[in-house]
């Protein structure tokens, strides 16, 4: 039987839950006129999942998107070589004049590509002057300008943090921000990862993006909607779970969903491996207990990379959540001077290895979690 819960790919469609309003009110935002969003949040909340949905919604209206990773574009010349080539498949015209892209792209070379099946397509490279201000603006500027004034489209940039890297002193932001503040077809959707920084991004009234996009914030689901999801999914594959049993998955998580998904996809394959119908609370330990010992190695590899104060932070983060380093935690857990806790919890959670949940500090990954508390 077909498991139901997916944790290797987006969440669509039936394994997409919640965010009705928050869809809703996006979907408004982009079909009614410009508008630039970020979404921020931690990892695992479902910030991809969303955005696919979206897009999906966004297209069947008659607005083509165009989604770019930054994080696979280490370099401006990748950067501009990729999106110059999604935007022209995504957004040219039928009966667009090839001639024409000479006065649009001055700095890239068009190049003439086959894929798998042997159909012809078109690429751009970089020419050999190096990319500056100017050729990056022209990149920038071919949304607008190959829509010339018709219609509209949305251009979403995934890990859009990572443009940080591009250029040094915020040249990459600068540039960009110039740019597509005067496209009136287009809009932007900036989201990622490291939401600390992104976040930081359009809030420091020092940075070019300060104020230049809705900044929204993608929170847990309530509870109530992911053991509800819980308990329907394991009914659409003709399997039933109790209640407490779907609490009892959906709080072993923190009610994070791609953890939901994850540890529902495992406790729905050790029932069915057992030719069982019904799913039991000891299943959800069974599944539980079988993928916290998945990515030891990982997780092992990942201390590696740490300092001495950011390892006793997380430890004890694992061991008893908090919602400030006050002396007696800090005693508790041998973590040194405030300063040096401080130190520590910026980095951990600017690399997404913490985060600040209901109000207290948690350790993102409750996998990770166990692995600590194991150790």
């Amino acid at each position: 039987m077909e498991n139901p819960f997916n944790y290797f790919q987006f969440a669509t469609g039936d394994q997409f839950y919640d965010r009705k309003e928050i869809r809703e009110d996006l979907r408004s935002r982009f079909l009614s006129g410009q508008t630039n969003v970020v979404l921020y949040g931690p990892r695992r909340y479902g910030k991809s999942s969303l955005v696919a949905e979206l897009v999906g919604d966004l297209e069947k209206a008659g607005v083509p998107c165009v989604t770019l990773d930054v994080v696979k574009l280490p370099s401006v010349d990748l950067f501009v070589s990729a999106y110059a080539t999604k935007v022209y498949h995504r957004l040219a015209p039928v009966k667009f004049e090839f001639k024409k892209l000479g006065t649009f792209l001055k700095s890239l070379r068009p190049k003439m590509t086959l894929d798998q099946t042997g159909e012809a397509g078109l690429s751009f490279e970089p020419s050999d002057a190096p990319i500056g201000s100017e050729a990056l603006t022209e990149v920038l500027d071919l949304p607008q300008k190959l829509l010339s004034g018709k219609g509209r489209a949305v251009v979403v940039f995934d890990e859009f943090q990572e443009v940080k890297d591009l250029l040094p002193n915020d040249g990459f932001e600068r540039v960009m921000r110039s740019a597509i503040q005067s496209h009136r077809n287009v809009s932007y959707i900036f989201l990622g990862s490291r939401y600390h920084i992104l976040r930081r991004m359009f809030t420091d009234h020092n940075r070019p993006f300060y104020k230049s996009a809705v900044t929204i914030l993608l929170d847990k689901p309530p509870v109530e909607e992911s053991v509800r999801f819980v308990v329907d999914r394991f009914a659409s594959a003709g399997k039933s779970i109790t209640r407490e049993a779907a609490e009892h998955l959906v709080a072993k998580i923190d009610n994070i969903p791609y953890f939901i998904q994850q540890l529902g996809f495992e406790t729905f394959r050790f029932a069915d491996d057992a030719h069982r119908r019904s799913v039991s609370s000891a299943d959800v330990d069974a599944a539980y207990a079988n993928l916290a010992g998945f990515n030891r190695d990982q997780y092992e590899q990942l201390m590696l990379t740490l300092s001495v104060s950011q390892k006793k932070l997380l430890i004890a983060l694992a061991h008893e959540r908090a919602d400030d380093f006050v002396d007696a935690y800090r005693r508790r857990y041998a973590l040194g001077v405030s300063s040096t806790v401080n130190s520590a919890k910026a980095k951990l959670m600017e690399d997404g290895l913490i985060e600040r949940s209901d109000g207290r500090y948690v350790v993102a990954d409750p996998f990770f979690a166990q692995f600590l508390r194991t150790t």
